[in-house]
């Protein structure tokens, strides 16, 4: 669901010394940055530029190098709006403090409580062995079968979490294999581990929560468009879930049938071996009962808050049973859960309840501060005028073919976030990408769903995802076979995104092909 960074260690041990090339980019990123603020706060802006819109691309600047080149840790560069809105009149300290405590936050607050009991009472990987226990009759199946759990558990649990789960199954299944005389390392090993790293990420995009990117988008959209129709949880899953199917059953293939071309021959049955581990984990508790009962209602109350229309038949959303439905949001039902977690017991010990406030300390809370600054810096960039002035900037590009727009925002998105956090990248592309959809005088999200996608569609490198990162240091993975493989999927992930917007997206999210909704500003 998050992507949090590979090389966060325990607290108990020291971190690692960067090495020097690192730490130089991390000073000429830091000093670069405050250059090129200076630059703009001491030179005037263009002739149709107000000084407001001058500053704010000023704060952008500094900023996108600071994430782009790591100088500090992306939080504290989250935090940069708090100081220099005010500071130069762009939004007062109310008004930019504000987006911090938007509902959007609260939204991605409430799913990270609801993973904390997932992991604390085992249900995560209760419901992978589950999975897998029924799946193994030949090694092709059983890695669809990973792809598919990981996938499954990354729609509500972090990308990190998710590939930290399986990865010890996948280990132990290989280890097993290997002992039973099949020989993993003809594709098998290679094929599993890579599919575990790239099916993590690809869940994330199934649900608004699953991922930092989407909920970016979510709040960047808000704040831009405030006139626009509220997107659904249902809504968003009516493409994601089948964009990321799609993009799990074609990773698989890729990797199984095409690139590794993994081996049946020596297979032994493992449903056994996976059983027996299912069965070591003992009856279901009835913490995970709860926990599960409780996640399933979330789930339910998420996707049937709003109004569903299937055309002839119209469900009315639960929401519409109180005076003002437009006052509830995901995230009322997200902090209820949340609260609820607190409250109900776990029915195994006296006093005991599902979730203790100790268990909070493994939120990433930095995570939550970074997506308050980036609605922070969406907030001043629509305020200030920087978002019209840019789109007017780019009115050349109106007889450029919407396909070549889409596609092209597929690409660079995908190829940027392989060396930049995608959490980061979302953040500073939303509001260009709003402003070039008004000079192209084409819906916005036309550009903006695909980008905020293809953020979690890189698969090239160990520095572009978390599990990535994970997966190759687990020692069974090389580089060149990481690139190789990531390098054709980055290329399928970009036509497939591309071709799912016209088929499925442009129907689930309303998008206008032909001329521009009448919420967006004129």
């Amino acid at each position: 669901m998050t992507q949090t960074t590979a090389t966060d260690a325990p607290a108990s041990e020291a971190p690692p010394a960067e090495p020097p090339a690192y730490s130089r980019r991390k000073a000429i990123g830091l000093f670069t940055g405050i250059g090129l603020l200076l630059l703009f706060l001491l030179t005037g802006p263009p002739a149709d530029m107000d000084l407001i819109a001058w500053h704010t691309a000023g704060v952008v600047a500094l900023m996108g190098t600071w994430w782009i080149t790591e100088a500090t840790h992306i939080t504290v560069t989250g935090l940069v709006p708090l100081v220099l809105f005010p500071l130069l009149d762009i939004l007062s300290a109310h008004e930019v403090s504000t987006a911090y405590a938007d509902h959007i936050v609260f939204l991605f607050f409430g799913a990270f409580f609801l993973a904390i009991a997932m992991e604390k009472w085992q249900l995560h990987r209760r419901v992978a062995l589950l999975i897998l226990s029924s799946i193994g009759r030949s090694p092709q199946l059983l890695i669809l079968g990973f792809l598919s759990t990981t996938a499954l558990l990354s729609m509500w649990v972090s990308n990190t979490a998710s590939t930290i789960i399986m990865l010890p199954i996948a280990l132990a299944v290989l280890h097993h294999a290997a002992s039973q005389g099949y020989d993993t390392t003809q594709g098998f090993g290679i094929a599993l581990m890579l599919g575990l790293a790239y099916s993590a990420s690809i869940g994330g995009v199934s649900t608004p929560v699953g991922t930092p990117p989407n909920v970016v988008f979510m709040g960047a959209f808000t704040k831009l468009f405030p006139d626009a129709p509220d997107i659904g949880f249902f809504q968003w899953m009516l493409f994601g879930v089948p964009t990321a199917a799609l993009m799990v059953v074609s990773v698989w293939f890729y990797l199984v049938y095409i690139y590794f071309r993994v081996p049946s021959a020596g297979w032994q049955d493992n449903q056994a071996f996976l059983t027996q581990q299912l069965q070591d984990l003992g009856p279901i508790r009835g913490g995970e009962r709860r926990v599960l009962l409780l996640s399933l209602t979330t789930a339910l109350l998420w996707v049937f808050r709003k109004d569903i229309d299937f055309g002839a038949l119209s469900l009315p959303g639960w929401a519409s049973l109180f005076p003002h439905p437009h006052h509830i949001q995901d995230s009322t039902v997200a902090i209820l859960a949340a609260i609820l977690l607190f409250l109900v017991p776990s029915g195994q010990k006296k006093g005991e309840f599902l979730l203790t406030w100790d268990d909070t300390v493994k939120i990433p809370w930095g995570i939550l501060v970074l997506l308050g600054g980036s609605l922070a810096l969406a907030e001043g960039v629509g305020h200030s005028g920087l978002a019209n002035w840019a789109g007017s900037q780019l009115s050349f590009l109106r007889d450029v073919s919407p396909f070549v727009a889409i596609f092209s925002v597929c690409a660079l998105m995908v190829w940027l976030t392989e060396f930049t956090s995608n959490t980061a990248t979302t953040t500073l592309v939303m509001p260009v990408l709003a402003a070039t959809a008004t000079g192209l005088e084409v819906d916005p999200l036309l550009l903006m769903i695909p980008a905020t996608f293809a953020a979690s569609f890189a698969f090239m490198l160990p520095t572009a995802t978390a599990p990535n990162a994970i997966i190759f240091a687990s020692g069974h993975v090389t580089l060149p076979q990481m690139f190789g493989a990531g390098f054709g999927l980055n290329i399928l992930s970009i036509l497939i995104l591309t071709g799912l917007l016209y088929v499925i997206g442009v129907p689930a999210f309303g998008i206008e092909l032909d001329s521009l909704p009448d919420w967006v500003p004129r």
